[in-house]
């Protein structure tokens, strides 16, 4: 009996000493569309740790939009993920932070405002296969903003014969995500099933084609000021199909040989088509991506020819307002 009392005597004293060194988090969600509190929203507590992301806690707001939590001081990175109208929307905790603010948007199926700004693609080659890794970045400017969801928040179409090996999805700055994209109803459409949060929401996919030299590319231009940047490597000669439309763009990386300039449009209409000529086989693109300016419509065309001394991105510009 008396060893017993001393077991329930030191657990209590270690729940008080826990509760001791708890720290509390508070929190305000602000629903962005109508800029009043977001009453009623999930939220969940997320610890980082060398296993992953882990669930701590979970509470709703209330009237005001306000939350709490009692974290331990020995957590980790915190990470609090806020549920709206079924979307999700992050933000990290600052290491000795104890409070946070959370904008979250209403949903809709279709939203006004959301347009594509780039389009990069980078091709790569060996003797049967042309890779082209491609980076579609849309801008959700919509007023007053929401976010897009709907069965198929973003489609892209590829070549008929593409061959999809994998995809990603980021928004603004925020941990990539792998995503496969899904086989649309015609052949070489594709789509992804994530939202578009006002801001920059960016798709990657990576896709293959067979390969015996040359290859014609169909690019596909979303709206007059998106701008579209092609990355090469040295193997592959580039060639508009309408003189003025692209130029290479100065090399920024720092130790790089390779030259690159911005593209000036000289006006008239852009080609539709890209057709590209590899003259060896495990060729590789930059790894810098370029900052190109705002592009015209671009059709491109690569045409065959020989081997170049050095091939560096070319980007259209865009139509002015």
């Amino acid at each position: 009996m008396r060893q017993l009392f001393r077991y329930l005597v030191l657990a209590t004293t270690l729940m008080g000493s826990g509760a001791a060194w708890a720290a509390t988090l508070t929190g305000t969600v602000t629903n962005g569309t109508s800029n009043k509190p977001a009453a009623g929203d999930e939220i969940v507590l997320l610890i980082l740790s060398n296993d992953g992301m882990n669930e701590s806690a979970r509470v709703k707001t209330d009237g005001a939009g306000r939350f709490v939590f009692k974290v331990p001081d020995s957590a980790g990175s915190r990470v609090v993920r806020v549920i709206h109208q079924g979307v999700t929307y992050h933000s990290i905790v600052p290491a000795d932070g104890t409070r946070v603010n959370v904008r979250v948007y209403d949903t809709a199926e279709k939203v006004e405002g959301i347009s594509a700004v780039m389009d990069v693609q980078r091709f790569e080659a060996t003797d049967e296969t042309l890779e082209i890794k491609q980076l579609v970045t849309m801008r959700n400017d919509s007023k007053p903003p929401r976010t897009l969801m709907n069965d198929r928040p973003f489609e892209i179409q590829l070549p008929p014969d593409a061959q999809v090996q994998s995809g990603l999805m980021q928004f603004e700055d925020g941990q990539p995500l792998k995503q496969r994209p899904l086989t649309g109803d015609q052949k070489g459409q594709y789509y992804f099933v994530f939202p578009v949060r006002p801001g920059d929401t960016r798709f990657a996919v990576v896709y293959r084609l067979p390969y015996k030299g040359e290859a014609v590319i169909a690019p596909t231009i979303r709206n007059p000021y998106e701008r579209f940047v092609v990355m090469l490597p040295k193997s592959i000669k580039f060639e508009p199909k309408a003189a003025g439309i692209f130029q290479p763009m100065p090399d920024t990386t720092p130790g790089s040989p390779r030259t690159r300039r911005r593209a000036r449009s000289r006006g008239g209409s852009a080609p539709r088509h890209a057709r590209a000529q590899c003259c060896g086989a495990g060729s590789r693109a930059p790894e810098a991506a370029p900052t190109p300016q705002r592009p015209r419509r671009p059709r491109p065309q690569l045409s065959p020819g020989g081997a170049a001394a050095s091939r560096p991105p070319w980007v259209s510009p865009t139509r002015g307002p």
